[in-house]
């Protein structure tokens, strides 16, 4: 298998290395107090605690592995983050609601300013100070 989006190749993946990454994720995910220690996982994925350091930080398909694996856990908080958002919604949020119009096209940061620079008598001058006055008409709308 390989994915684009996080450049791995799981055939390549030596053994144990699967194994490693999942319970690193899980490590990652699991509060402080309650997580298995580096060296009991790697003792479950039976390799030393310097071969899954030397993984961890230096093994690149691991790594993205790795990733990909905590991308997945994430991924399945989706609609807790989307009910959490409509809840900040009914509650008043301005941050909720302006996340969720750009969220469904009906809102973004982008402005257009056409400038005209064809015919007219009008000096440099003139064109600009008629675009300030425009857009200080924009900014009280």
């Amino acid at each position: 298998m390989t994915n684009a989006r996080f450049e791995f190749k799981e055939h390549l993946l030596r053994e144990g290395q699967r194994l490693a990454a999942q319970l690193l994720v899980e490590y990652e995910f699991t509060p402080k107090g309650d997580r298995k220690t580096k060296e009991e996982i790697a003792e479950e994925a039976g390799i030393s605690r310097m071969q899954l350091h030397r993984w961890d930080t230096t093994d690149e398909n691991f790594i993205a592995y790795k990733n990909y694996l905590a991308s997945r856990v994430v991924d399945s908080q989706l609609s807790l983050v989307y009910s959490k958002l409509i809840d900040g919604i009914k509650n008043g949020s301005m941050k909720g609601i302006e996340l969720y119009l750009k969220r469904i096209g009906d809102l973004n940061d982008k402005s257009e300013v056409t400038i005209n620079t064809t015919g007219g008598d009008e000096s440099f001058e003139d064109r600009k100070a008629a675009l300030l006055e425009r857009l200080k008409g924009n900014e009280q709308n």
